[in-house]
């Protein structure tokens, strides 16, 4: 191991290593400043380092599109999410017997002709709004929004019935202005607004729900 020697020749007792070797193990070991790898430390980054050092030592930047992406990250918003089964509520709209038909309305005259609405067991409500069980919106506003008329399905004695509401113009059944409540039967021609439906019953004397259930 090399020795320093003064001016006079005599020998220090000092060793000295070649620059760029390591006492442990003899590698190349950086001759530059150390640079601590803590991110609290003001040295890093480029602070108190040589002019260009600390250039080559900035984190690189990611863009701001592309940070924490990768092959299998998908981000989804949640008008895109699709629910699985699992959370998904049961939609009741989907089992008719919840709410089974007794019979149907086909309108045969004005707008909405063709279209077939589904009359169910017991009170049956008929307006524009959504709140009406049989709902007749199909442009014609001469029908009141709510309770322009009731079509009822009894249930004990299987019969059904016909009344006027609280629509300000008239309704009529097969041509006769409707009053009180009045007993329908299947093929009957309801007028109401400047619609016409034909009632065309389902359940009847002869058969019922009740009938096959189980």
């Amino acid at each position: 191991m090399p020795f320093k020697r003064r001016d006079d020749g005599e020998i220090v007792n000092e060793p000295t290593e070649p620059v760029g070797k390591s006492e442990s193990d003899g590698s190349d070991a950086p001759t530059g400043p150390q640079v601590s790898k803590d991110k609290g430390d003001d040295s890093l980054f480029g602070r108190n380092l040589p002019r260009g050092l600390g250039d080559r030592l900035e984190e690189p930047t990611v863009p701001m599109g592309d940070r924490g992406r990768d092959d299998k990250t998908r981000i989804v918003s949640p008008r895109q999410r699709v629910a699985s089964p699992s959370d998904t509520p049961p939609d009741l709209n989907n089992d008719p017997m919840l709410d089974p038909p007794v019979g149907w309305l086909v309108v045969v005259r004005g707008p909405g002709k063709g279209r077939v609405l589904t009359v169910g067991n017991g009170m049956n409500v008929m307006g524009r709004g959504a709140d009406s069980r049989i709902r007749i919106d199909f442009g014609d506003d001469t029908v009141a929004r709510a309770n322009h008329a009731r079509l009822v399905y009894e249930p004990r004695q299987r019969k059904y019935s016909f009344s006027h509401g609280d629509g300000s113009n008239l309704t009529y059944l097969n041509g006769e202005m409707v009053m009180g409540s009045m007993e329908i039967e299947s093929g009957a021609m309801i007028e109401i607004g400047e619609t016409t439906l034909r009632f065309q019953a389902f359940c009847s004397k002869e058969f019922d729900w009740p009938d096959v259930d189980g």
